[in-house]
């Protein structure tokens, strides 16, 4: 069964809290499939998802390399909105 945006919303905050790089990036790989393929989501809609920004961060944040502050700021409100509608 997909799964909804909020629910994708909600593991994107939930992994926020994870250690371990080759977990997160194979959650990161699962949720990108199912905004692709459950979701209809391409190209620039699915690179600037908050749910694949607050993964994208997570994912630099643990490989120590993170960037712009504000914009990985953003998508996690934007995730924590999605996971509460």
């Amino acid at each position: 069964m997909p799964k909804t945006i909020r629910e994708l919303a909600k593991e994107a905050c939930d992994v926020q809290d994870a250690c371990n790089l080759i977990a997160v990036v194979g959650g990161m790989h699962r949720a990108l499939q199912s905004l692709v393929h459950d979701h209809n989501l391409f190209g620039d809609a699915l690179s600037a998802h908050p749910v694949t920004r607050a993964w994208a961060d997570k994912i630099a944040s643990l490989a120590g390399v993170q960037g712009q502050y504000s914009t990985a700021l953003i998508a996690h409100q934007d995730c924590e909105s999605l996971a509460r509608s």
